[in-house]
């Protein structure tokens, strides 16, 4: 499992947030490398009304012990990737 943290930026099909409104998130993705969890990761984030994304950082995840027990959002996000490969957290940013 993949740990990015990314910044994503809203599209016009976003239900959530207006057109280019700029966020950062944290998400969990299973997949070998990086190349693929930005692809797996750009099409999820399509389909949820997200036009861009840009990683900052990544880091495998070694161990599920720290996240499978946590009950809040990041714990959730976790557990949505462990379920069906991808789960993301929104972080929004002041004066986006």
């Amino acid at each position: 499992m993949l740990l990015l943290r990314a910044n994503l930026e809203a599209s016009e099909a976003n239900p959530r947030f207006a057109a280019g409104t700029k966020l950062a998130a944290l998400l969990f993705i299973a997949a070998p490398d990086l190349d693929a969890a930005e692809e797996r990761a750009s099409s999820e984030l399509g389909g949820k009304g997200w036009s861009r994304m840009e990683t900052e950082r990544s880091k495998e995840v070694t161990n599920y012990v720290q996240f499978e027990g946590r009950e809040d959002v990041v714990g959730q996000a976790f557990r949505d990737a462990q379920a069906s490969g991808f789960g993301f957290v929104l972080y929004p940013e002041p004066g986006t």
